[in-house]
C-alpha cells in the first residue's frame, strides 16, 4: 500500500482496511450527522421563532384575546406578507426587459417555495401559530422576549384552512383550536 492510503492517529499510520480505520470512520460520519441534525433544529427552531415574533407583532394591545375567525384572518395576511415584495421584483424586471436573466430571480423563486410550503402546510395538516384564543396564552405571548430559549413557554396550536384545528393533547370537539406540547427539549442549547 501507498502511504497516501494510510490514514495517520498519534503519529502512527493505520491501515484503511483495519478495525481502528472504520471505527474513526464511523465517528467521524457521527460528529458530521450530530452537526447536521443540529443546524437543521437551529433553523426550524429559528423560522417558528419568526414565526411567533410576527404574530406577536400584530396583536392589538387592547385584545385580551381573538376569535377564531380573527386568528384565520391573521394567518391569511401572514400568507400574504410577501406580495409587496414580488410586486417590486415584478416592477423591476418589466423596467429593464433588455436583460436575458430576470433581476432577482433567486429571490423570488425563495419567497415563492415559502409561499407555497406554508400554504400546503395550512391546507393539509395544519399550520403552527401561536394560541391567540385564550386570554392566558395571549398574555403568555405578550411577555415573551423574542428568544428561542423561552418558546416551550407558549401555547400553540394547529389550525387547518378549512376552519377545522387539529389537536395533540385532548380530543374536545367543540373547542377546535387547543394547545399544542412543545416536543422541543434542546431549544435551551440552541440560542441564538
Amino acid at each position: 500500500m501507498s502511504k497516501d492510503k494510510k490514514l495517520k492517529t498519534g503519529g502512527k499510520l493505520i491501515h484503511p482496511s483495519s478495525r481502528k480505520a472504520k471505527q474513526i470512520s464511523r465517528l467521524e460520519c457521527h460528529a458530521g450527522r450530530v452537526v447536521k441534525k443540529r443546524q437543521n433544529t437551529k433553523a426550524k427552531n429559528n423560522n417558528l421563532r419568526d414565526r411567533i415574533q410576527w404574530f406577536k407583532d400584530q396583536l392589538n394591545e387592547t385584545q385580551l384575546h381573538l376569535s377564531k375567525q380573527e386568528v384565520h384572518a391573521l394567518v391569511q395576511r401572514y400568507l400574504q406578507r410577501f406580495q409587496d415584495e414580488l410586486e417590486q421584483i415584478e416592477l423591476k424586471n418589466q423596467i429593464g426587459q433588455r436583460q436575458k436573466t430576470p433581476q432577482y430571480a433567486s429571490r423570488k423563486a425563495l419567497i415563492e417555495s415559502t409561499i407555497n410550503a406554508e400554504k400546503h402546510e395550512y391546507e393539509t395538516h395544519g399550520f403552527e401559530v401561536p394560541e391567540l384564543t385564550r386570554p392566558d396564552a395571549v398574555k403568555v405571548l405578550r411577555t415573551w422576549d423574542g428568544s428561542v430559549r423561552f418558546m416551550p413557554r407558549l401555547k400553540l396550536c394547529l389550525i387547518k384552512q378549512n376552519n377545522s384545528t387539529s389537536n395533540k393533547n385532548d380530543a374536545d370537539d367543540d373547542d377546535q383550536i387547543v394547545s399544542i406540547d412543545n416536543e422541543n427539549e434542546s431549544m435551551e442549547s440552541d440560542v441564538e
